[in-house]
């Protein structure tokens, strides 16, 4: 024993022990467990250690090659990233909890079970062939060896944060007790005053834990602030504190500068957007394409080429906004460049560095070993001129650093991985970048960490704030893995609720003697869903629970409140005539929900829809159907003309108007591959065919107006309408509109009291004679039909009279769509903005339903009827 020794501290990780000896000003020694382990076999050179211990995602990636060569699975491995972690998890597990191979063959019980054990045993033959081993079997095997006195230890032992222990780091912590003493650290602790606070929802608690830091700064105190959602609030609680602290740093030129706070979660380096910009740039030249809204981003980064030609970048940009979706190969790119009239001697650089990108592509088609990858990478990025390998300040620095240590990494990986295709190589290159963390250090005295529940600290602050204290927050959630047989986990106690509660509790336990003032918080809801403290809570609550479920308004320096309510249910009346477009969808929606209608088609608020240029949409389809139409009844004015074609050459006749359209088509969208328009185009034929075969059975008619324009005029509202035909029957006018898709119920296109309005707008001002009926022809459906209804049922096979529906007359049918459409009319005439609506699922394609704020509305002094 070497008790009269200083002892060395040891800690889980490299994080943990760089933290601890700032705590200890680099006086003691602090080792992580798996450096110290390193440094005994180094001092042992006679004990030959010839495996290399897998770091993380190595171990990762021999999971994934484990699970990619066993053939007789079933499993999608198209998501095959979380289906090796969780493999990798549950072989963790094994060897921390000393599972036996029998014990699992005896409990196999399903299919994911015998896969697992294969993968596994090919995992073990990958760590032989290749001298590898995880850091579990590093353990056992220093373990055996402690035991044995093949490996002597020097120093007594100060195990820290090891409250919490798995069965294997147990069996090493006693193998080590045979040779030195052994103790456990225990931080000093304060015996707090603790308050426990409940709020409306999380934004709000955020807002009161800033105002409490702002009041803490304010007196000169050191504060801590944890949190279970760390990785989720981060932004959010970043955000807030640069405003109340730092608004400076706004600013792009002063974003870096230094804060009064620091968190302990570092950003993954694919986040930061130097490096985001690199791995696109790679990735332009792996693939030699790139989708349009990527090439806009990459093109408007100044991180890359020429940073003086970035305004003439934007002439290329601007004629890539007229294709806003799609993809774009780096060889249409500089052609496209070339033929921008004066752009050639404007962007030398750049073309020089788009040829050296198409270049690249042909050359990386050959398999490279991951350091002959990282080597191609590093000269690609500097033949572009990648700001990122010449950095200009300290935090430029800091993320070169880590790039190049990323890369090393990288690059050790030849003998695990050996040769790979580039797409290979772009797949580990971007999980090491996401797995790979950074944290730019600044310098200075912080007077507020932010730290998780999984991280310890060892200072002594003024005051502590826990928050996000809600139950489905902590204890985390936890689900069995799939790979290990239930009723081992169970036996092993691997995460059992009794066990997570237990560890939960301890954890918030350490957190609360940290400082003699202690707040504890948690949420009342999430939207309009009820939420519930932490079970962990129950022995922490004060008899006296705060509760902040109410907004204060603060008063500024001017005595005027911040946050004001206001009556928006209203709006300025139109009292000039105004052309609109979509003039029947306006009213249908002002019909439905004036709100609706308000935002969309007077403030002209609707998300971008942006055109499928590789795809056939529904749109182009459902227009094909229509001119397709449009071209065979102007050429076939009546029944009797279509009679008189026998069935071969009506046949020929659809096809050639088909087959015309369709080329025309093809022209517009060249991105579209020929296949699918040929498909279309045997699809519209058979369907077209079916239905002028269902058209002829009606009997006599003559087609008087196909995709006939009328300009409509209400009160201060001018639009067009278009419709598709008007057929006459006996003297009497029938309006006929097509539906290729999906279509409604008789009481849906004609009948209810909101909602749909085309069909009846056609009855008003189709023509200036009377509309006797209106229908709506079904056409690619098995069985072509017509929905509709008239002033007399026999004008049309299928449709209803008026009479037929509780209506007394056609006329009074008509009377109620004039007043319906009239009420539509003057209501969004007069302003009305309020939310108010009978069915919701008639909403289903308002595009400004976020700005409805729907479950508010009667907070908004609105009236609803739902």
């Amino acid at each position: 024993m070497h008790s009269e020794q200083k002892p060395i501290y040891l800690c889980r990780n490299s994080k943990e022990a760089y933290k601890l000896s700032q705590h200890f000003d680099f006086k003691e020694k602090v080792w992580a467990l798996h450096d110290f382990i390193n440094n005994l076999f180094k001092k042992h050179p006679n004990i030959k250690m010839s495996y290399r211990v897998l770091n993380g995602i190595e171990e990762k990636l021999l999971w994934e090659s484990s699970i990619k060569q066993y053939k007789k699975s079933f499993f999608d491995l198209s998501n095959i990233e979380n289906l090796s972690e969780t493999a990798m998890q549950a072989n963790r597990l094994i060897d921390q909890f000393n599972i036996g191979e029998n014990t699992l063959k005896s409990e196999e019980r399903s299919e994911e079970h015998a896969f697992f054990n294969a993968w596994r045993l090919l995992f073990k033959k990958y760590c032989s062939d290749k001298n590898v081993i995880t850091f579990n079997n590093l353990l056992k095997i220093s373990e055996e060896h402690i035991r044995n006195g093949d490996i002597s230890i020097e120093h007594p032992i100060c195990f820290v944060n090891f409250e919490l222990t798995t069965p294997i780091e147990d069996s090493f912590i006693e193998a080590c007790k045979t040779q030195v003493d052994i103790e456990l650290f225990k931080a000093p602790q304060i015996e707090p005053y603790i308050e426990s606070r409940v709020f409306l929802n999380e934004e709000h608690e955020s807002m009161q834990i800033v105002e409490w830091c702002k009041t803490q700064i304010e007196n000169n105190k050191k504060i801590l602030i944890v949190t279970p959602q760390l990785d989720q609030i981060i932004d959010r609680l970043t955000s807030m504190l640069d405003k109340t602290f730092h608004p400076e740093t706004f600013s792009p030129s002063l974003s870096q500068e230094k804060r009064i706070y620091q968190f302990s979660l570092n950003a993954p380096l694919f986040h930061l957007s130097m490096v985001y910009l690199n791995l696109k740039l790679i990735e332009l030249a792996a693939r030699g394409t790139s989708k349009i809204n990527e090439l806009k981003n990459i093109l408007s980064h100044s991180g890359w080429s020429d940073d003086k030609e970035l305004c003439q970048r934007y002439k290329l940009i601007n004629h890539l906004e007229r294709k806003r979706r799609g993809n774009l190969s780096v060889k249409d790119l500089i052609e496209m460049s070339e033929l921008i009239e004066g752009l050639n001697n404007e962007i030398p650089f750049l073309k020089i560095h788009l040829n050296h990108i198409h270049a690249s592509h042909h050359e990386w088609r050959t398999k490279r070993s991951p350091s002959g990858w990282i080597k191609t990478f590093e000269e690609y990025l500097k033949n572009i001129q990648s700001s990122l390998l010449a950095p200009k300040d300290s935090f430029e620095e800091s993320i070169y650093e880590a790039w190049n240590k990323t890369n090393e990494t990288i690059s050790s990986l030849d003998n695990l991985m050996g040769e790979i295709s580039i797409q290979e190589m772009l797949d580990i290159f971007q999980y090491y970048l996401k797995k790979t963390t950074h944290q730019h250090k600044h310098q200075g005295n912080f007077k507020i960490d932010i730290l998780g529940f999984h991280e310890t600290t060892y200072e002594n602050y003024d005051a502590t704030w826990i928050m996000n204290l809600n139950e489905h927050h902590w204890p985390s959630p936890h689900q069995y893995n799939p790979f290990i047989p239930i009723k081992i986990q169970h036996d092993r106690h691997i995460n059992t609720h009794e066990k997570r509660h237990l560890n939960a509790s301890k954890t918030l336990n350490k957190f609360t003697h940290t400082s003699p003032f202690v707040t504890l918080s948690y949420a009342k809801k999430m939207g309009e869903e009820e939420l519930f403290p932490s079970p962990t809570l129950h022995d922490f609550i004060s008899s006296k629970l705060l509760e902040d479920i109410n907004f204060k308004f603060k008063k500024n320096e001017f005595n005027h409140e911040f946050i004001e309510y206001i009556e928006d249910s209203t709006s300025s009346n139109i009292e000039v005539q105004q052309t609109v477009k979509s003039g029947i969808k306006l009213l249908e929606a002002q019909s439905i929900c004036p709100a609706w209608a308000f935002y969309e088609f007077r403030l002209g608020a609707r998300k971008i829809e942006e055109e499928d240029e590789e795809n056939l949409t529904t749109r182009l389809r459902g227009n094909l159907f229509h001119k397709t139409l449009e071209q065979f009844w102007t050429e076939n004015k009546s029944a009797s003309l279509v009679g008189a074609l026998n069935e071969k050459e009506l046949s020929k006749k659809i096809q050639w108007i088909a087959h015309k359209n369709i080329s025309i088509e093809k022209k517009k969208y060249p991105r579209i591959l020929p296949e699918f328009f040929n498909i279309e185009e045997i699809r519209l034929i058979s369907y077209l065919e079916k239905w002028i075969q269902h058209e002829l059975k009606r009997g006599d008619f003559e087609v008087k107006e196909t995709e006939k324009i009328i300009p409509i005029h209400l009160g201060c509202l001018n639009f067009n309408i278009k419709i598709d035909r008007i057929d006459e029957v006996n003297q009497n006018n029938i309006v006929i509109d097509y539906k290729s898709g999906a279509t409604k119920t008789l009481n849906e296109w004609f009948l209810n009291a909101y909602g749909e309005l085309q069909m009846p707008f056609y009855a008003l001002f189709a023509s200036n004679k009377p509309i006797d009926a209106i229908a709506i022809g079904i056409i690619n459906s098995p069985k072509p039909q017509w929905i509709g209804i008239g002033r007399d049922r026999v004008l049309l096979q299928g449709i209803k009279d008026a009479t037929a529906i509780e209506y007394q007359s056609w006329d009074d049918l008509i009377g109620f769509w004039k007043y319906r459409i009239d009420e539509a009319s003057k209501s969004y005439e007069s302003g009305n903005a309020a939310i108010k609506f009978t069915r919701e699922k008639d909403m289903a394609y308002c595009q400004v339903k976020p700005i409805l704020r729907l479950p508010e509305r009667i907070l908004q002094f609105e009236q609803t009827k739902q």
